[in-house]
């Protein structure tokens, strides 16, 4: 990771990606662009973003040939109908192996362009402008693309690289407070598994756009420290599904009621409580978990119109639970992923799993 002002670079899969960060800085979109050898530009965006941020993008890129691709918002969105609807779209505009696709908005957006990008030609040129938290913090780095089919979200996907990142935090002055607090979550997560000192600042500050623009900052750093680490053969990146586990099931169940953020909350909790079962995390850093995610105005409890049965039902049809055994992520400590056998993880048997579950709400 090289650290410059306003710049992060990070090294992943052998291509080295800048992250530019800041407030303000869509409008050096251009002086990044002409980094790159490209004939046109294809946006893609859904309703809600381009109705609020499009403006500033297009005065970023009058001068392009460019057009705006837009979807509805909503992770039901991101399946293969809407794949198919762009695709036919951009050939349609007579897209070339020399085209940029831009994804301009959340992790939805992000990811359907990110496969987009990576399957038309066979891989044309991508750049990530995240306007969300979590897309800002977390999904727009590490080259996970994908789309969602009947058999489940993300079941078909890539892992392919941006060509940059624009992480301008003006973007999140839109945003919904619901929006802002389940996109910490993933923050959180970071702060949990890695770093005891970013966990206490989140413990304590505010939530003005200075103190999240930091917190973006700090968690983008985290997770690039996970891929240098991982390269070394460390395997940490492990880290990345704490509590989703049980979180992304819960999402599942609750069918759009709980957002990814709210549902990896639970997941968290939940995952703390079997930490602290099976003798792995203190008392004192179970509490610490449900402190900071109720700070920030997230869910800590299984809601009660789902059952231990209908989690336990969807670890097992999500290949988690297999042989009455989940290999699940614990924490010895904050900052202290458990390991077994040198490598983050551990085998957990599945009445351990659904004794704990049933404390959980």
């Amino acid at each position: 990771m090289i650290t410059k002002k306003d710049c992060i670079i990070y090294r992943h899969n052998l291509k080295n990606i800048p992250i530019y960060y800041g407030r303000g800085i869509v409008k050096n979109l251009p002086l990044y662009l002409n980094k790159l050898n490209f004939d046109k530009i294809a946006v893609i965006t859904d309703l809600n973003v381009k109705k609020h941020l499009g403006r500033e993008l297009k005065e970023a890129i009058s001068e392009q040939n460019y057009r705006f691709f837009t979807i509805p918002a909503g992770e039901k969105y991101k399946g293969i109908d809407t794949y198919k609807r762009i695709v036919n779209l951009l050939f349609d505009w007579k897209i070339t192996k020399n085209s940029v696709i831009i994804a301009f908005g959340g992790g939805v957006v992000g990811n359907l362009a990110g496969f987009l990008a990576s399957t038309i030609y066979r891989g044309i040129k991508l750049v990530h402008i995240p306007t969300t938290i979590i897309s800002q913090a977390d999904s727009s780095i590490g080259g996970k693309q994908a789309i969602n089919t009947p058999y489940g979200k993300n079941t078909i996907g890539s892992i392919y690289e941006p060509e940059f990142v624009i992480t301008d935090f003006n973007f999140l002055k839109t945003l919904p407070k619901r929006e802002v607090k389940c996109g910490v979550a993933e923050s959180i997560k970071h702060a949990l598994c890695q770093d005891e000192i970013l966990l206490k600042r989140l413990s304590r500050k505010g939530k003005s756009l200075g103190v999240i623009s930091k917190l973006i900052e700090d968690t983008i750093k985290l997770k690039i420290r996970l891929f240098e680490l991982d390269e070394k053969g460390v395997n940490e990146s492990n880290i990345f599904i704490y509590g989703h586990e049980i979180g992304r099931v819960i999402e599942s169940i609750s069918k759009g009621k709980l957002t990814h953020g709210e549902a990896i909350s639970i997941g968290m909790c939940c995952s703390a409580r079997l930490s602290n079962s099976l003798g792995h995390l203190s008392d004192r850093d179970l509490i610490r978990h449900f402190t900071v995610l109720k700070k920030w105005g997230l869910p800590t409890r299984i809601p009660k119109n789902i059952s231990v049965k209908d989690i336990s039902q969807g670890l097992e049809s999500g290949g988690k639970l297999v042989n009455s055994k989940i290999q699940i992520i614990l924490l010895e400590n904050i900052g202290l992923p458990a390991k077994t056998n040198g490598i983050i993880g551990n085998i957990v048997k599945k009445n351990d799993l659904l004794i704990c579950l049933k404390n959980c709400y």
